[in-house]
């Protein structure tokens, strides 16, 4: 059964590989190419190229000319794209508030989105406190969402029915310290707290010794697309300074929210 599932990933690798090499194949001196010229740049059979070309058309990848049969990028990459350029445009315009924020504050300041998973966040954008004492997560590190404040406050935005779907109820959830959310039950009654307040607290929940007070960003529907957080060590970011920099983080995050788009009633 071990080797049959091993030849299995090996497949899925390999076709994986096979679709990649055959997107990034097009460019603008090769936007549209027919299977034959695929499969003569890349050296992959014609039948291989054919096959993958049709699970790439379906899924949106590619599009074929119906008058010359040739193909062409399709409108999935172009999606993908807008992606990519929507993130690097929000580091852009947060970047000017992140820093305001954390010269106000002396902490660690941090941008974050949630996975394709929606059980990570992943850190796009952070500036560093000037103390010794300090967070070190670097940009690009993933953490369980419902062991942040930046991940609760993003999970919080989201219908409970995806929250059922993301996290099994019967399942004891994945945790860092003995203070995280274990329980969906009790991640489902906490975020309803975090949707009503505006704001979400790690208290000791990622790491022991540190706490972290998370606010989100909102997009030009009102969607919440990112969050924005303080972190620092617990000796220095105390309880109660946590109460007192709500209405400053929150108010550094409207302002970004209102630069990408959104508008307050």
């Amino acid at each position: 059964m071990k080797k049959q599932h091993a030849k299995s990933t090996n497949n899925e690798s390999t076709s994986i590989d096979q679709a990649l090499n055959i997107l990034e194949v097009f460019s603008e001196k090769n936007a549209k190419l027919g299977v034959t010229e695929i499969s003569e740049i890349l050296e992959m059979s014609i039948s291989t190229v054919h096959r993958t070309l049709l699970i790439l058309k379906r899924r949106g990848y590619v599009e074929q000319d119906s008058q010359r049969g040739k193909y062409k990028l399709g409108l999935r990459v172009f999606e993908l794209g807008c992606v990519f350029q929507n993130q690097v445009y929000l580091i852009e315009v947060a970047m000017p508030h992140l820093e305001h924020l954390a010269n106000l504050t002396n902490e660690t300041v941090n941008l974050a989105i949630l996975d394709h998973n929606q059980r990570e966040v992943v850190y796009i954008a952070k500036i560093d406190s000037p103390e010794v004492l300090k967070t070190d997560i670097r940009i690009g590190t993933r953490l369980l969402a419902n062991c942040t404040a930046l991940g609760k406050v993003l999970l919080a935005s989201l219908p409970e029915r995806e929250i059922e779907r993301i996290f099994p109820k019967k399942k004891e959830l994945p945790t860092y310290t003995s203070s995280s959310i274990s329980t969906f039950t009790k991640l489902k009654e906490h975020l309803r707290e975090v949707k009503s307040r505006g704001f979400a607290v790690d208290d000791e929940e990622f790491k022991t010794g540190v706490r972290c007070l998370g606010v989100p960003i909102k997009d030009t529907r009102g969607k919440v697309i990112a969050a924005i957080s303080i972190t620092g060590p617990a000796i220095r970011f105390s309880l109660e300074k946590i109460e007192k920099l709500k209405s400053t983080i929150i108010e550094v995050s409207s302002r970004i929210s209102e630069r990408i788009g959104f508008k307050t009633l």
